[in-house]
């Protein structure tokens, strides 16, 4: 695997890629199952029936969700913040929901300087707006990112902000 730390351009720059910007759903973690269960319970918190529970029965709450996390992302992310690079979380999901995923892997939170999240922004991907907030309070330019995404409407904020993509999935780099 080609190290993520190596130099790179953006679209049409020259220079290296000084951060690594990391959208958390589906790149760096499987929320699904976790998804699931939390909107299954709030609806049931409102007396509403959930969804039903595909291939099994209905969602415990008092059992905590699994939470994947992307294990080769996770070695390229480590590597690359041991030479330097920065890493910036960045996802339109809520704080408490970036906050409750990263609660069961401290050591992957500790990684990140910085997170972004819907809390802080107007405007969902594909808009760039989350992409162009972390690397202004990073004191980057899009040239000097990459972004990290799983999904063409990330990519595709990514693609709008200026940076590079890198392409993921929960089975690997694409």
């Amino acid at each position: 695997m080609r190290s993520a730390s190596a130099t790179g351009a953006g679209p049409g720059e020259g220079g290296s890629i000084k951060a690594f910007l990391v959208d958390l759903d589906g790149t760096l973690a499987d929320t699904a199952e976790a998804s699931f269960q939390a909107y299954s319970q709030a609806l049931a918190e409102r007396g509403r029936p959930g969804p039903p529970a595909i291939g099994g029965p209905a969602p415990d709450a008092s059992v905590r969700p699994r939470v994947r996390f992307n294990d080769a992302l996770v070695v390229m992310l480590r590597q690359s913040h041991r030479s330097g690079v920065q890493l910036a979380l960045v996802t339109t999901a809520s704080a408490a929901h970036a906050t409750s995923v990263l609660a069961a892997r401290p050591d992957i939170a500790a990684l990140f300087s910085l997170r972004v999240t819907a809390d802080d922004i107007r405007h969902p991907k594909p808009h760039p707006e989350a992409y162009c907030l972390a690397a202004s309070r990073l004191g980057l330019a899009p040239h000097e990112c990459l972004v990290i995404e799983d999904s063409q409407i990330g990519l595709a904020a990514g693609r709008a902000f200026g940076a590079a993509v890198l392409r993921v999935s929960m089975d690997g780099l694409r």
